[in-house]
């Protein structure tokens, strides 16, 4: 059995939890499966935050989005503020880090601080910088939202456009990125740091027209991306790292699919937003499935830990002490300001919603009860009122996050994304 030398991030927008389960106990994501058979898997992982960039930028800082100030995407982080790359970089590893998406590259998030290379668009076909800004653009914005889903699952404008290849002008496929993972591999020297961000499964959901005949989009998104993960596995093993490379896998944030009302995220801090994969893959770590609940805030911490890197200060903790933790750690969230500003806590079996444009109104949901949180318990003062105290001694520990500007080309790509309204 190896030791834990090389570290490798995944991380899947937009993914899920429940759905992520199903397709594991299916067997209609095996690269995935795979991980969980050597290593680690919490199934009570949750995001501190609904949407990438601030989820992100807490994945690969620890940190809270109100601390490091990034709490909405196209905002960029604090040049001084300590992040995982620069970390590693500074312990003897040489770093790479592969995105997927505009508002990744490090000119709009300053995530790529500490990469040896970052691969945030440069290897993208040459006449996507032509054509994306076509895409971007409010008028086809506007026209595509409102014909995207004309048809059936089969014959829709939608699907189309994925067989043309056109709706890849989206974001970077799975394709693309793996490519550049395949090639930033190429480049490294032991110890290495890698990360990885896949966005097919974010809408309008990239995948082959092969998977779209059996499954609905979002699972054929997901078994897209699961034999992307199969490649790089295979690129691991081809070049004999497996064994001594840590793999983590897991999602920036969860997706609704409708549960309470509407298809997306960052409007809401119900589970399905919030719940999110989390596997630690290495045959050094218990072959376990956990259900202690646990943070993404808590990834990076986990990691410099194992790999006896000096730690950040960090909101995060390690989530092992020899053998996997078992106390909860409570779970504060922040939902996308430019829809709603809501801000949540998960602990003890409850969870308190409180929507701070709306008079401070809050929600008290039973989750071991009422885990599809259709209840809302908020009469019931004394568990409202404890978990409320909480809330405000977290929110009372920042400061004031500072507005940031940013520029019309890309609150005009964030448009198309569904970011803002």
């Amino acid at each position: 059995m190896g030791a834990i030398r090389n570290v490798l991030f995944i991380s899947v927008d937009c993914l899920r939890a429940d759905r992520f389960r199903d397709g594991i106990e299916s067997g209609i994501l095996p690269n995935i499966a795979s991980l969980e058979e050597r290593g680690t898997t919490f199934d009570a992982a949750y995001t501190v935050a609904n949407t990438t960039d601030p989820s992100l930028t807490s994945f690969l800082t620890g940190a809270y989005p109100f601390d490091h100030g990034v709490i909405e995407n196209g905002w960029g982080l604090d040049p001084e503020f300590p992040v995982a790359a620069s970390r590693f970089r500074d312990a003897g590893y040489d770093t790479f880090g592969v995105v997927s998406v505009d508002h990744l590259n490090h000119e709009h998030s300053g995530l790529g601080r500490g990469f040896d290379r970052y691969f945030d668009g440069d290897s993208y076909d040459t006449l996507y910088p032509i054509l994306s800004r076509i895409y971007d653009t409010k008028t086809f914005n506007a026209i595509f939202g409102a014909i995207k889903d004309i048809g059936t699952d089969r014959y829709s404008v939608k699907r189309l456009l994925r067989e043309t290849g056109l709706i890849e002008l989206h974001c970077r496929s799975a394709e693309s990125v793996t490519a550049d993972a395949i090639e930033g591999l190429d480049g490294v020297e032991e110890p290495f740091f890698g990360w990885v961000h896949y966005f097919d499964v974010h809408e309008p959901r990239n995948a082959p027209p092969a998977f779209l005949d059996d499954h609905d989009e979002y699972t054929a998104a997901m078994m897209h991306v699961d034999r992307h993960v199969g490649t790089l596995l295979e690129e691991l093993e081809a070049r004999d790292l497996t064994d001594e490379t840590l793999v983590v896998l897991t999602g920036d944030h969860g997706e609704a699919l409708d549960e309470h009302g509407y298809t997306g995220h960052g409007r809401t801090l119900y589970d399905e937003e919030l719940h999110v994969p989390l596997v630690f893959a290495h045959e050094s770590l218990p072959a376990d499935t956990v259900g202690t609940q646990v943070r993404t805030i808590d990834v990076l911490p986990t990691v410099l830990d194992l790999v006896d890197a000096n730690p950040l200060e960090s909101a995060g903790e390690p989530v092992f002490d020899d053998d996997p933790v078992t106390a909860d750690r409570p779970l504060f969230a922040m939902a996308y300001p430019t829809f709603c500003d809501r801000v949540a806590l998960r602990r003890d079996g409850w969870k308190l919603i409180r929507d701070r444009e709306n008079g401070d109104t809050e929600r008290l949901y039973d989750l071991e009860d009422d885990p599809d949180e259709r209840t809302d318990l908020a009469d019931d003062d004394h568990v409202r009122q404890r978990l409320a105290t909480e809330l405000d001694d977290w929110l009372h520990s920042f400061g004031d996050t500072e507005r940031q500007e940013v520029d019309a080309e890309t609150e005009e790509m964030l448009a198309d994304l569904g970011y803002t309204e």
